[in-house]
């Protein structure tokens, strides 16, 4: 009987931009020891989606008659106004959705749950649809209190500005930590091939460890050691120079490598 031939390893996904630029600024944020404020982001994003729902529901208050609430400007047969506070309403939704994507993309999702993680990375579209949906609602629900005129006009405005607001909030590209772990993990580990017994180069004081002896960042050093990396990490030396880092992924030839390289210990595999 014919011996099976084992399975060919399984070819690995090559990494999106959107994932090397997520890998890339968590390399940055390792190094500057600086964590980037995605959270700032986020809540502008909230506070636009926030406005956005203004420009659509704002009731009345008082004798304040503002132009914003395309649902009062409808029903007061304001055709212009509605029409301008739907189209604001869209604008509103898709800056929110590109901070959120930003964010997303230096800071992805942990989720692991499939259904969270794509509400989490699509928060636009849902937000989107939150926010614009409900005029369609009414537009059905109260149709005989409308002119008809006015329905189909607003109805197409809308039906235009959703779908819009849709697709450019959208993220086409959605990043998980989970994701760029993997992408770091493989520059290391494939681009450079080090190893827990690769000679690595460290200093008295320093935290970092360097492939290259005549690294530009040890220069200036007097107290230049050479270790292994399993030393070097054992000794608090355990993150790798980002000047070795470039230079070891333009040498190894590996593409993007020189922006997502992993921490050491993530390069060396236990003695």
């Amino acid at each position: 009987m014919a011996e099976k031939k084992p399975a060919a390893p399984a070819e690995k996904r090559k990494p999106t931009a959107a994932e090397l630029k997520a890998a890339a600024a968590q390399l940055e944020e390792q190094e500057t020891g600086v964590r980037k404020n995605t959270a700032l982001w986020r809540v502008f994003a909230f506070v636009l989606w926030a406005l956005a729902a203004v420009a659509m529901y704002l009731p009345q208050i008082g004798e304040t008659n503002w132009p914003f609430g395309a649902v009062r400007m409808l029903f007061m047969d304001h055709v212009t106004e509605c029409i301008i506070d739907i189209v604001v309403a869209g604008v509103l939704c898709v800056v929110a959705a590109q901070l959120w994507k930003r964010a997303n993309h230096i800071h992805p999702t942990k989720l692991h749950n499939p259904v969270l993680q794509f509400i989490w990375n699509q928060l636009g579209i849902v937000m989107a649809g939150v926010i614009l949906a409900p005029l369609a609602i009414i537009l059905i629900t109260k149709s005989d209190k409308i002119d008809e005129k006015t329905k189909k006009i607003v109805a197409a405005v809308l039906a235009v500005v959703f779908i819009g607001a849709s697709a450019a909030s959208a993220d086409y590209h959605p990043v998980t930590q989970d994701r760029v772990d993997e992408i770091l993990a493989e520059a290391s580990e494939d681009g450079f091939g080090i190893h827990s017994d690769s000679t690595v180069y460290v200093t008295k004081y320093g935290y970092k460890h360097h492939y290259y002896e005549d690294c530009q960042a040890l220069k200036n050093s007097n107290t230049v050691e050479t270790v292994t990396l399993q030393e070097a990490v054992e000794g608090h030396h355990s993150d790798v120079c980002s000047f070795c880092a470039s230079r070891a992924a333009k040498d190894s030839g590996v593409s993007g490598a020189a922006d997502v390289v992993q921490d050491a210990l993530e390069a060396a595999p236990a003695a």
